[in-house]
């Protein structure tokens, strides 16, 4: 059993980097309330990972007796009472994740802050699991690693440099700032990776996999990527993992952010935020702007990759990219539960300039997307049990118009909507060292496609109905050091093609059902070090774009099968000290995962993707990362993956073969360092070469790119940045005839305001 320790603190001033205290936002916050005779506020703390703790039921027993007052810590930790007697009150918290507590405050006129520690379970953990446990009251069985979008975003970056940081993680892009880019897991496909956006799922029915580039990095304040057998709660469809992106939450301190950013290419960004807390409720309001011409230098083969002699420079053109996004959260509690609305509206332009050797100068893709949630969730029979309420809809539009056929197999002008909506319940409790979750919902989706230089042809709209239902149990401390974690779920899918006859006759209604089973296993081996393995079946449906799509240099094909698989991986973790230097976590994972019918996109000899059934698949690899402090001032994060991806198709010509756009091996790191008045940091990638077709015919050369950048603090809220891009100007791609940026430079400011009248 692991030891409580439960404390109360009074707030300090902050001290340098390595030393944890109540930071100065309680402070603001609390000062920023109006003095009334006894108050009391505070924050709840994780004891191992120092995060905010949210959900956590507080019940406040008064002197002597009588009716206890209660609250729930908000997305920021953060709890307030007020109208409290004078004399010394007993406070009892109560959590899924983690044991009880309790402690005695004395009560005065005024405002009494506190900070409570709070020890948590011993479940299966990292870093990233804290805080999935903090606002959704779950476990999880998978390997798992956050990136702190604040720590490690730099001038010029953009959300795929960013999640290239992450370990088993792969990145396609087709250019610079805001172009078409792919997300792969484990040498996974991007449509076997699921992307999340505060817990509503942004991969819809019409496939082909999320655009990271067309989702700015406005208002995302962190990144939590699961690799292999993911919890139930994301769905079951998953190969690769999940990327679960957390945008900032609404209240806390009033306050406001303001981000200007500049560099090449006429790349420039515009971010500005305001958050705080109005009477009962906490709000946040949120706009993000960028934009660049993308009008870099590349080395033009002319169509002659192996003839050195008519290689000339040219310039990227109609690469240009514009979005803004747009963020409004408003939360409160509504008895002992918490009510949170949001929504977010993203809105992009970008240029398909097309092959390097032969750009298209008119093609034009643009993208409008609306994702609104509602959220209520709180605890139950005091505390041991809980339940969330989630529904949620979006809409995305997106208009394709290449009306020169220069991109695709012929002229088009295309504008498809794709709207979604759905709910879910989940209900948690625990029964001593069991904690039981129990879930299900139902999500419907539509695609209607518009051929707009065809008006008079039916639109072949599609329909998919969902309905699932699970439980995933966890049991902790067997044998004192052994924790296990299974999950079922099964997914009922109702399909109508009825409007997709043109685009293929045999279409119609097509109803299947898939089921996802997993189990993970935890040990705790002392000093810091956990040994743990997982186990998991998924499947997926191929998505309407797969079937049906029509768009540039990509077409469907109505021939294609669910695609099944099952994932192994097993490891060990080890977690140091946080307030100490060394090494904070180091991770080393094996993972061996097969597919059944998995379905690649394939690019031919005129360039043009197609998605294939390429029979069975086995994908097995190493992964190794490393994260800690030497000497207090350096920082190291880093990470080496190894892999190899085998085709294990019956035709002879690609048996045996590496998968298509899986790299063998891949290495990142990234080095910080705090000098007097300005912190220095550099990143190395780099990355084998691999193939872009099943007969491994058309190699992508290996590449490495280094980044060197500086921040520097100028005053209390303001800091100024800089940053250099592929340093080195290696003439880099990721996909043949798309070109990467050479070196480029960024310069950014960021100003934070405090609105509590301090």
């Amino acid at each position: 059993m692991v030891r409580l320790r439960t404390r109360v603190v009074i707030p300090r001033p902050l001290r340098r980097a390595g030393v944890f205290v109540v930071p100065s936002l309680l402070l603001a916050w609390s000062c920023s309330c109006p003095a009334a005779a006894g108050q009391l506020q505070g924050r709840i703390i994780d004891a191992d990972s120092r995060h905010t703790v949210a959900g956590v039921d507080l019940r406040v027993l008064p002197p002597g007796g009588g009716t206890p007052a209660r609250d729930v810590s908000d997305l920021d930790g953060l709890f307030r009472l007020t109208d409290l007697a004078a004399g010394r009150w007993e406070v009892e918290t109560r959590s899924l994740a983690y044991h009880p507590a309790r402690v005695t405050v004395d009560i005065t006129d005024g405002i009494v802050v506190i900070e409570i520690v709070l020890e948590p379970l011993p479940l299966v953990m990292d870093e990233v699991v804290v805080y999935a446990r903090q606002d959704e009251g779950g476990h999880t069985a998978a390997f798992v690693e956050r990136l702190q979008v604040d720590e490690i975003r730099t001038a010029g970056a953009d959300l795929p440099q960013i999640l290239e940081l992450a370990s088993g993680v792969d990145v396609r892009r087709y250019g610079g700032l805001g172009a078409f880019s792919s997300l792969s897991i484990r040498g996974s496909t991007s449509e076997q990776v699921l992307v999340f956006l505060d817990d509503v799922p942004l991969n819809q029915a019409v496939g082909g996999g999320i655009d990271l580039g067309s989702l700015p990095v406005g208002g995302i304040e962190s990144i939590d990527v699961y690799r292999g057998a993911v919890p139930g709660r994301f769905g079951g469809n998953s190969l690769g993992g999940v990327v679960h992106l957390r945008t900032q939450p609404p209240g806390g301190p009033a306050r406001a952010h303001l981000r200007v950013q500049a560099g090449n290419f006429d790349t420039r960004e515009l971010s500005a935020s305001v958050a705080g807390r109005r009477r009962d409720w906490d709000g946040l309001a949120l706009v993000d702007f960028s934009a660049s011409d993308n009008d870099f230098r590349f080395l033009d083969d002319n169509g002659t990759e192996y003839n050195l002699s008519d290689d000339e420079w040219a310039t990227r053109r109609n690469s240009d990219f514009a979005a803004v996004r747009v963020l409004v959260r408003a939360a409160r509690h509504v008895g002992d539960a918490r009510l949170q609305l949001s929504h977010t509206q993203d809105v992009s332009h970008r240029g398909m300039p097309g092959i390097g050797n032969f750009q298209a100068l008119n093609t034009r893709f643009d993208t409008r997307r609306g994702v609104s949630e509602l959220n209520l969730f709180g605890p139950l029979m005091e505390g041991s049990a809980g339940y969330r309420l989630k529904a949620y809809h979006s809409v995305e539009r997106t208009d394709y118009k290449d009306l020169l056929g220069e991109v695709g197999v012929g002229t088009q002008h295309d504008r498809n909507r794709t709207t979604a909506g759905g709910l879910r319940v989940e209900g948690n409790m625990l029964f001593g060292r069991l904690l039981a979750t129990t879930f299900g919902g139902v999500r419907r989706e539509r695609f209607a496609p518009q051929h707009l230089l065809q008006p008079q042809s039916p639109s072949p709209s599609s329909r998919r109905l969902g309905a699932s239902a699970g439980a995933e149990a966890e049991v902790t401390e067997l044998w004192r050091r052994l924790a296990v974690d299974a999950g079922l779920q099964v997914e009922r899918l109702n399909d109508d093609f009825a409007g997709a006859q043109d685009a293929d006759p045999t279409a119609g209604e097509n109803t299947q059902t898939l089921w996802t089973s997993r189990l993970g296993l935890s040990l705790d081996l002392g000093g810091g070090w956990t040994a743990q393995a997982h186990a998991g079946r998924y499947g997926r449906p191929p998505g309407f774009f797969e079937l049906f799509g029509v768009r540039g240099a990509v077409i469907g094909n109505t021939d294609l099968v669910s695609e099944t698989g099952r994932n192994l991986d097993g490891g060990f973790v080890y977690r140091g000290a946080p307030s100490t230097s060394g090494v904070r976590l180091a991770e080393v994972v094996v993972y061996d995962n097969v597919v059944d019918d998995m379905i690649r996109f394939i690019q031919n000899s005129q360039r043009v993707s197609r998605p294939h059934n390429i029979g069975r698949a086995r994908l097995r690899g190493i992964e190794t990362r490393v994260r800690g402090v030497l000497a207090a001032r350096l920082r190291l994060r880093g990470s080496y993956a190894r892999q190899a991806t085998e085709n294990r198709s019956p035709f002879s010509y690609e048996k045996g073969n590496d998968l298509p756009n899986a790299p063998r091996r891949r290495l990142r790191s990234r080095i910080d360092l705090d000098a007097p008045g300005v912190t220095l940091h550099c990143e190395m990638s780099h990355e084998s070469r691999h193939f872009l077709d099943r007969a491994n015919l058309r190699p992508v050369p290996a590449r490495t790119v280094h980044t060197v950048g500086a921040r520097v603090p100028a005053g209390d809220a303001v800091t100024l940045g800089a940053e250099v891009r592929n340093l080195t100007d290696n003439q880099v791609a990721d996909l043949w005839g798309y070109p990467l940026p050479g070196r480029a430079a960024f310069l950014s400011i960021d100003i934070d305001f405090s609105l509590s009248g301090d």
